[in-house]
């Protein structure tokens, strides 16, 4: 299971468990008490025969949490599960010796799991709203749900994944490729440069080969997208950048230094970019200033697009 895939997995597991014909269940955290491994709305689908995809604690206590979520399918009605402090199986406890509350949801509609799935495929954002009460659960597409309590119900907030625009060329466009595939994010590549493509062809990584500053590509930049334009020879930069600054993604950075990012502002301005505009732009890129070689760029780039993305309503 690749990193992108952790919250819909679960899901996309226990539908299709179903369709086997396997009984099973999805398991909510809908209570967290003290230090836990996992924070409110991190799910797991169990099967009746005790497998499990995902995890709602450090990975250290699954195997243990499945065999107590198998008597609830058994009984064949929704139950919340305390699991670690407090616990009356007392040999499931967390490390950090915190406690969580858990909604098993025994026998979801695949038609609801189903839903789910392609409103993520869309990049739409949802709430999975379960009713222990009755059993059931439904589908709340309103963007502002949270994650918690509603009453009698629980509501699981589902948000677009983090979506990586890279374009540029070179060794620190390949390093951070890949390490944003390393992190999961939905990642795109565009370039102007074949050498930069076919390094990165193998990684199975979505690229789109430029032959212009002005052309567009695939795919659209939505509120969930961070672009980050990666060039020495800034002569690229400036159509591409307008573009993406009429898109609505909560990050935008470019590579240079602070001399050059100011001549980049400078040239935006004169071509009728609004100050505003401008100063969406990270320059220089990233949390490590300066960062010269690929890989420390990398991983300070990316940790100042989980930064910023941290602002944005959380899951």
């Amino acid at each position: 299971m690749a990193a992108s895939d952790l919250q819909e997995a679960p899901l996309a597991w226990l539908l299709d468990q179903t369709r086997q014909g396997a009984p099973g269940a999805l398991v909510t955290i809908v209570g967290v008490e003290g230090g836990a491994p996992r924070p409110l709305g991190t799910q797991m689908a169990v099967l009746a025969d005790g497998r499990f995809q995902g995890q709602i604690s450090g990975g250290c206590v699954e195997p243990a949490i499945a065999a107590e979520v198998q008597s609830v399918i058994a009984g064949g009605e929704d139950a919340i599960l305390r699991i670690g402090r407090g616990s009356r199986a007392i040999d499931i406890q967390f490390p950090c010796g915190g406690g969580v509350d858990v909604l098993v949801h025994v026998a979801p509609e695949p038609a609801i799991l189903r839903q789910a799935l392609a409103l993520m495929a869309e990049r739409r954002t949802f709430a999975l709203v379960q009713h222990p009460g009755g059993s059931r659960t439904e589908i709340v597409a309103e963007p502002d749900v949270a994650t918690g309590w509603r009453g009698q119900a629980f509501a699981r907030r589902f948000a677009p994944r983090t979506r990586a625009l890279l374009i540029g060329r070179g060794q620190e466009l390949e390093a951070t490729a890949r390490t944003a595939l390393a992190a999961g994010l939905d990642l795109h590549v565009a370039s102007p440069s074949a050498e930069t493509l076919a390094a990165l062809a193998l990684t199975g990584v979505p690229v789109t080969a430029l032959t212009s500053p002005a052309q567009t590509w695939p795919p659209p930049i939505d509120r969930w997208t961070a672009t980050v334009l990666l060039f020495h020879d800034h002569d690229w930069e400036l159509p591409i950048l307008e573009n993406v600054l009429a898109a609505d993604g909560f990050y935008i950075g470019a590579l240079g230094s602070h001399r050059t990012h100011r001549k980049r502002c400078e040239h935006l301005l004169a071509r009728g970019v609004a100050a505003a505009e401008i100063d969406r732009i990270k320059g220089p890129v990233g949390l490590i200033t300066p960062a010269r070689d690929p890989g420390t760029l990398a991983i300070s780039i990316l940790a100042e697009i989980a930064q910023e993305r941290a602002l944005l309503p959380a899951l």
